[in-house]
């Protein structure tokens, strides 16, 4: 009986390069969304207690920190950077918008008093 032969090597595995530039998309963008919530915010009516839901658009601009810094994954960043801005410029707008239609029907289903 013959033994069995060795395994094959694994071929070498393509590592793409290192991307030099990977923290500016992210670095424009974290004191671009905190400047942004603080103008949409400061210009609403809002409570404090509302504040929290900007955590949203910070975790979109804290996941363009993450991940691979490699060249293909710029595009990923630079998007995840930009929404978290303008999720965090229209919050307020947003929650205002979504609320006064609810406010409305229910002042039509109940009335004033």
């Amino acid at each position: 009986m013959n033994p069995t032969p060795p395994p094959l090597p694994c071929p070498p595995r393509h590592v793409p390069p290192p991307d030099a530039q990977w923290w500016l998309a992210p670095a424009v963008c974290t004191p671009l969304a905190l400047l942004l919530a603080y103008v949409d915010f400061a210009g609403s009516q809002f409570p404090p207690v509302w504040a929290l839901g900007y955590a949203v658009p910070f975790a979109f601009v804290a996941g363009a920190w993450g991940g691979a810094k490699v060249r293909y994954k710029r595009v990923q960043r630079v998007v995840l950077g930009l929404t978290g801005c303008a999720f965090a410029f229209f919050y307020t707008k947003t929650v205002f918008a979504v609320l006064m239609p609810i406010a409305v029907l229910m002042w039509l289903i109940h009335g004033d008093g």
